[in-house]
């Protein structure tokens, strides 16, 4: 038997570090997890509070552009005789609110009856609203949805209907913004205190794009964006959420009170997560003292320990007195441990040996050398704790009692014999036959689907009967039933009994044939 040169001292010091280490790990992975869900959830409150601020600060900008054009569509009724009143009006809203580039009032038949433009873009006069610009245009307070103008723009109208005394519809004042302007909206939305990689924009109800720090997304959809989606359902809140551009974000998101706006903050997962790299390195930094003391500390405890079986294996190495003075400065205790597990090992390999012959002799039949019920129970039992699924052939010889009555016993054995040698030939490397009684036969099939074993069986099948049974038996057939664990039952016992049914099945088709359950 070749000697371990393997010695205490190194198997004490390695249990120790290697135990260390993963103690350590397991803390530093821990504490990984730990900080990673913080940072989550910090950033999700953060974005989710920040997100809630802004839309209400921007409620504020809106509601005071509305508020503006109640003030005017209040004063108009009293103008409508006079253009330039109306002209000297539209002027006065359009320079009224940082932002909007123009201000039109209309009359009830959407004719444009004064117009003022702060933009070098719209130097002409519409005549008429289109159809983005008078969506509901009876409605208070109403801010539409983003859409193109005329010149293309992405714009947003708020708009004002103007009544008379009776409340009878007269028309509206409305004032357009350009989205992709530089104005208040846009420096409330994008000057704000993070400097991390976190942005801020603003959709609207379909999900457009209405303010954000890329220009060229102004005007594009996002919707299918789960977050774009809740804000636009009028949801708050704050989730992870990868974008449509497959980046993941931990956003935070809120609704408007007015122009069915939502506000969405969001932290790219690199920026959030940036701390945990720091931590890593800190703390594998601030180890190295603790680490260094450890093993140091280790080792003395560890040569301690092993010093008397050291000087024993060393004694044992040596010839004559030496080794007689060498082994008397040994504590006998050491020597006899030795000398007892040289002897327990001597003892449990006999063991081992007497128990391997026993079980072989009652797991397998005597007669065909194939598993018994016994072994089947076994076998079964470990694939079903393994969760290994597996089939199960159940097979019978057909008209086996003619063959015992006609040839007698000891040629039935024959042939069950010759049956067993068969099944080990046809089937695959890895499965189990078994004999569970009489002409009774079983094979464990681990990991076989439907059409292995419908092939294996198949196989047996075609073999036994193409081969001539011995003392002048001739020719005999079979008949096979094929069940799974656990595709057709969860239980073992009953995956049993659908092989058997199977097998009946075999047996009322007409013999020498193989059945899948279910049949």
């Amino acid at each position: 038997m070749r000697k371990s040169r393997v010695t205490l001292l190194v198997l004490i010091v390695a249990l120790s570090v290697l135990t260390a280490m993963i103690a350590f790990i397991n803390a530093l992975v821990v504490a990984q997890i730990v900080q990673r869900d913080q940072l989550i959830a910090r950033s999700l409150e953060a974005n989710g509070a920040y997100a809630a601020k802004l839309a209400e600060t921007v409620d504020l900008y809106v509601e005071s552009i509305q508020r503006q054009l109640e003030v005017s569509a209040s004063r108009i009724p009293a103008m409508l005789d006079s253009r330039a009143a109306l002209d000297a009006e539209a002027a006065r809203v359009a320079r009224q609110s940082d932002g909007v580039v123009a201000a039109f009032i209309a009359d009830s038949a959407n004719r444009i009856i004064a117009f003022e433009s702060l933009a070098p873009e719209l130097t002409e006069k519409p005549a008429m609203l289109n159809r983005g610009e008078i969506d509901r245009r009876e409605v208070a307070g109403h801010v539409s949805a983003a859409y193109l103008s005329a010149k293309g723009f992405p714009t947003v109208l708020f708009s004002e209907p103007i009544r008379d005394a009776k409340g009878q519809y007269l028309g509206l004042v409305g004032a357009a913004m350009f989205l992709r302007r530089d104005n208040e909206l846009d420096r409330l939305i994008n000057v704000h205190f993070h400097h991390d990689g976190s942005y801020v924009y603003v959709v609207d109800s379909h999900g457009k794009i209405l303010v954000h720090r890329d220009k060229a997304r102004i005007g594009t959809s996002e919707s299918g964006n789960v977050v774009v989606d809740a804000v636009g359902r009028g949801e708050a809140g704050s989730m992870s959420v990868t974008n449509t551009r497959g980046k993941r974000f931990f956003a935070g998101y809120a609704p408007m009170r007015s122009g069915n706006w939502g506000v969405v903050v969001q932290t790219p997962e690199e920026v959030t997560l940036e701390p945990q790299q720091d931590l890593l390195w800190r703390s594998l930094l601030y180890s190295i003292p603790a680490a260094v003391l450890a093993l140091l500390l280790i080792y003395v405890l560890a040569r301690w320990i092993s010093l008397p079986l050291s000087r024993l294996a060393r004694a044992m190495q040596l010839r004559g007195d030496e080794a007689g003075a060498a082994l008397r400065s040994v504590s006998p205790w050491y020597f006899e441990a030795r000398q007892l597990r040289e002897a327990v090992d001597a003892t449990l390999a006999q063991h081992q040996r007497q128990i391997t012959e026993l079980n072989t002799e009652n797991l397998t039949d005597p007669m065909t050398r194939l598993l018994n019920r016994r072994g089947v129970e076994g076998e079964v039992a470990r694939l079903r704790s393994a969760r290994q699924p597996f089939a199960v052939l159940a097979l019978d010889i057909d008209h086996f009692k003619r063959v015992n009555d006609t040839f007698g016993h000891a040629a039935g054995d024959k042939v069950l014999i010759m049956l067993g040698d068969l099944m080990r030939a046809s089937i695959r490397a890895g499965d189990s036959p078994c004999r569970v009684g009489g002409e009774e036969f079983l094979v464990l099939m681990p990991a076989g689907d439907e059409g292995i074993a419908r092939r294996v069986a198949e196989r047996i099948r075609a073999t036994v009967e193409s081969t001539e049974m011995p003392e002048g038996v001739g020719y005999i057939t079979i008949s096979i039933g094929v069940a799974r664990w656990p595709e057709d039952d969860e239980d073992t016992d009953g995956v049993m009994k659908r092989a058997d049914q199977a097998l009946y099945g075999a047996k009322n088709a007409g013999r020498n044939r193989v059945v899948v359950y279910p049949c």
